[in-house]
C-alpha cells in the first residue's frame, strides 16, 4: 500500500492533468510528460512538503523522480 505521502504527491500529479485519472506506480513521469522541466521544481516542493525532508538542489538525482515508486523509495521510506 502507498504511503499518504505519496497519495498526495500523485494527486498533485493528477490536479495538474484532469484529463488523467490515475498515475501507475511506475509509470515514468517525465517520460509521459506529466512532469516537466517547468513543473519539476514545484514537485521538488510538493515531495518536500509531503515528506518534511528538504532536497539538496545541488546533489539531485534524477532517478528518484522518475516515477512514484522511486521517489516513494527516495523521500517517503523512512516516514
Amino acid at each position: 500500500m502507498a504511503s499518504a505521502g505519496i497519495e498526495e504527491i500523485r494527486s498533485w500529479i493528477l490536479s495538474r492533468h484532469p484529463e488523467r485519472d490515475d498515475v501507475a506506480a511506475d509509470e515514468n513521469l517525465i517520460e509521459s510528460r506529466l512532469v516537466d522541466s517547468l513543473s519539476f521544481v514545484e514537485l521538488v516542493y510538493a515531495i518536500e512538503g509531503a515528506s518534511g525532508v528538504e532536497i539538496d538542489f545541488d546533489n539531485i538525482d534524477i532517478n528518484d523522480f522518475q516515477t512514484l515508486s522511486s521517489i516513494e523509495k527516495a523521500f517517503f521510506a523512512a516516514v
